[in-house]
């Protein structure tokens, strides 16, 4: 069984490696001509547009290593069926259970390799791409305002906002905050602002705002709105900060986010999400092995293309899944660690019914 192990190992690294290779160049290569472009036609210095590229570089790889892996076995379960290998495996008396033991030891290392990838290094450098993208593009204070952000760098005030087009916004929020305690809530479907020096003037049109109406704070009356104009000062005008979205953050830094929102009745099921999908995402080498195990018993082919195309399908169909997971998860139905276990549940539980409906014992 060691052989064995050793045999398909080496010949699982030898596609995976090519497969990582091809992938990651095929990304590259379509980030570079931003990058060009960005050299030659807006004048940005080779050295910082150089630094925008080692930044992005391991937040690629967070999606370049799973389909690689996918890929990989793919190609070295496809190689071993055509041949007939594995039915000479499973004549002397190796089941398919301990050749998908070895490939699902894989996905738990792969795994385990991603979580860490995705916790600590792809947030720190995926920051680090933004603040100089923000840096190069941005030259006024307006840059700082960003979409699916809690900003605190406000007097009194916590902006949330949905999307930006310009100087125009999309599901605003605005929370003030009085002595360490929540006192008005603002919501605007859309609006636009302008800056004037150091304060945000914002036109908001369509919404609501509770206020609480007694000394003790104890109750919240509403008041409906077509069109409100309000100023939100900043903390201090010359400190241009960039803050962290949810994906520049942690999951340490993300459950602290989350607990002082909290400590101000602040909702932050964006950041509880956002938790559950880094981790769900992480463990989708595990998913991936199951299906691409069970497709390859049944497309048996060897050719690089059709895998490749049989890659491509898999990859769209689980981001597919992870599209309808945040759906679910941002429309109400489920709560977020359903939704955004969702693609490997279901993944494993075709992966699974494919792979019991195969000859082999």
């Amino acid at each position: 069984m060691k052989l064995l192990r050793n045999y398909i190992l080496k010949d699982f690294f030898s596609s995976f490696i090519f497969a990582l290779l091809s992938i990651t160049m095929v990304m590259v290569m379509g980030n570079l001509i931003k990058f060009s472009d960005m050299v030659i036609r807006k004048g940005v210095p080779v050295l910082d547009a150089l630094k925008v590229f080692i930044y992005l570089t391991p937040y690629l790889l967070g999606f370049t290593i799973p389909l690689a892996l996918l890929l990989g076995v793919l190609l070295c379960l496809g190689r071993l069926i055509s041949d007939n290998e594995l039915v000479a495996i499973n004549m002397a008396g190796i089941s398919l259970r301990k050749i998908l033991n070895i490939f699902l030891i894989l996905g738990v290392i792969f795994s385990l390799f991603i979580f860490a990838l995705n916790d600590k290094i792809i947030p720190h450098f995926h920051y680090n791409y933004r603040s100089q993208l923000k840096n190069l593009s941005s030259k006024n204070i307006s840059a700082i305002i960003e979409p699916g952000v809690f900003m605190e760098q406000f007097e009194n005030f916590i902006l949330y906002v949905e999307e930006v087009d310009g100087n125009r916004l999309k599901n605003v929020f605005i929370y003030e905050v009085n002595e360490n305690e929540l006192s008005q809530v603002t919501f605007a479907k859309s609006g636009e602002f302008v800056v004037d020096d150091s304060i945000i003037k914002m036109k908001l049109v369509n919404g609501f705002r509770d206020e609480l109406s007694t000394a003790e704070k104890k109750e919240l009356y509403r008041l409906n709105y077509k069109v409100l104009f309000i100023d939100v000062p900043l903390q201090n005008k010359k400190r241009k900060i960039i803050e962290k979205k949810s994906s520049d953050m942690s999951i340490s830094e993300l459950k602290e986010k989350r607990a002082h929102l909290e400590s101000f009745n602040i909702p932050s099921r964006e950041l509880l999400q956002e938790i559950h999908k880094r981790i769900s995402f992480s463990f989708s080498p595990i998913t991936l092995i199951f299906l691409a195990f069970g497709i390859s018993t049944i497309v048996r082919h060897r050719e690089k293309s059709i895998n490749f195309g049989i890659a491509a399908v898999c990859a769209l169909f689980y981001y597919l899944l992870f599209l309808l997971g945040e759906f679910t998860v941002e429309s109400g139905y489920v709560i977020p660690s359903l939704g955004m276990w969702l693609p490997n549940i279901i993944g494993i539980l075709i992966g699974f019914y494919l792979i019991r409906n195969v000859h082999f014992k």
